[in-house]
């Protein structure tokens, strides 16, 4: 069976679908699922199996030269992945292959599955899940790929309704991704990197839809992670039409930033080309920029994909935007006002400073016999108290620094006043 037929099957244990492993990359985890759909559901046991890197390639819409670094990568992290399958007090660690092998040449890599693995791959029965490798194709991130299968498992008790939902224990499902206790340490950045990218992808392109992700407590840490699903019959998101033949698609061509974003939100990397020919950068940026301001603001209740499609084909971000400017507009009038007075006050603090120097330094500069009669003045109008502080310290005093200023000025004739802050003469 060549991988690259339409609908291609993978099947495994729902034992294996529950173990523990990582999965660094998404290379690993297309490469896994590649080689698993090339097992026959009746073999008795593994074969040497090839997998070539153009149907590596056409089946996951990338260039061969992509194919070829994610197969070489994946194999060489492969042939020492651990897979951890627990039952009660037992277990079993075993790796996904015992080898992979390129000849320079052939077109293709051998690769041999641990023999450990047969009763998970081999002549399937009782708990068991298979779905359509086209479910996955268009995954970006590994984490989706397992969420995906964690959660197809459970799909038999959907019933009628179509409806179903599985409970994770927060800590139990970061050992199943093989999620290290270092990495995404803080519950919201495994919710933005793993579970936030997996709702998005499998709703955009599987079989499979999450109406709802709960996240209950006990006391304040997260405890579960709750899916809600339901079935659908789309495999893929329908987004204005179908991509474009793959060879059309420059695979020499620099990336720009809008075809970037594009994919990052789970547009085709064809579609994206095409989308920026039609509609032109600008209005890519305006609309990817509306749909996360949508996103984040919790107005997206369905399909992100296909939202961010209606918006780039109605240019819904552009009144939006006109909003966005004005609001700026406002803010920048704001804080330009807000800027001019924080600098009125220093100016004022500034002069208020300098006349206080002036007024002591002049006040300094007389005789003795003078400055004490001033003294003796400025002490005759405070209280008892206060006048305690100012025979302490003089004029020096904090307290008294200003008001004494102000008396001498008074007195001296020099200066007669100050008015809120600012000296007048």
């Amino acid at each position: 069976m060549s991988i690259n037929e339409k609908f291609i099957t993978i099947r495994q244990s729902n034992s294996l679908i529950d173990a523990s492993y990582k999965i660094a990359s998404v290379g690993e985890g297309r490469l896994i699922r590649a080689l698993i759909a090339k097992i026959n559901q009746y073999d008795e046991d593994f074969k040497l199996y090839r997998v070539s890197v153009a149907d590596f390639a056409r089946l996951f819409e990338i260039t061969d030269q992509a194919a070829y670094e994610q197969i070489k990568n994946a194999a060489d992290e492969l042939t020492s992945r651990k897979i951890r399958i627990e039952n009660g007090e037992s277990w079993l660690f075993m790796n996904w292959i015992s080898s992979a092998e390129y000849i320079h040449g052939n077109g293709y890599i051998e690769l041999c599955f641990d023999k450990k693995l047969k009763p998970y791959l081999l002549q399937l029965k009782g708990y068991y899940t298979q779905y359509e490798l086209e479910n996955i194709i268009t995954f970006k991130s590994s984490y989706s790929i397992r969420i995906f299968e964690l959660l197809k498992a459970e799909q038999f008790k959907a019933g009628n309704c179509g409806q179903f939902k599985r409970i994770f224990e927060y800590d139990a499902l970061r050992k199943t991704l093989g999620i290290e206790d270092k990495e995404y340490s803080q519950f919201a950045y495994f919710r933005v990197n793993v579970v936030d990218i997996a709702v998005r992808e499998i709703n955009a392109n599987s079989n499979i839809k999450i109406t709802k992700v709960d996240y209950p407590k006990i006391g304040r840490k997260i405890s579960h992670i709750v899916f809600y699903c339901a079935k659908v019959s789309r495999t893929r998101i329908n987004v204005e039409e179908q991509p474009p033949i793959l060879e059309e698609v420059s695979q020499n061509r620099e990336t720009h930033d809008d075809v970037r974003e594009l994919v990052s939100m789970g547009i085709d990397e064809a579609i994206a080309y095409k989308w920026r020919k039609k509609y032109g950068v600008k209005r890519i940026m305006r609309n990817l920029a509306y749909t996360r301001a949508m996103q984040k603001a919790g107005k997206i209740r369905d399909s992100l994909t296909g939202f961010l499609a209606r918006s780039i084909a109605d240019n819904l971000g552009s009144a939006w935007e006109e909003e966005e400017k004005q609001k700026r507009e406002i803010h920048s009038s704001r804080e330009r006002e807000e800027a001019s007075k924080r600098e009125e006050e220093s100016r004022r603090t500034e002069q208020q400073r300098a006349w206080l120097e002036s007024t002591i330094a002049t006040f300094s500069a007389l005789s003795e016999d003078r400055k004490a009669e001033l003294r003796k003045a400025y002490a005759s109008t405070l209280s008892d108290i206060t006048r305690k502080s100012f025979d302490k310290d003089k004029e020096q005093a904090p307290m008294h620094r200003m008001l004494f200023a102000k008396f001498f000025a008074e007195q001296h004739g020099k200066w007669v006043t100050l008015d809120h802050g600012v000296v007048t003469t």
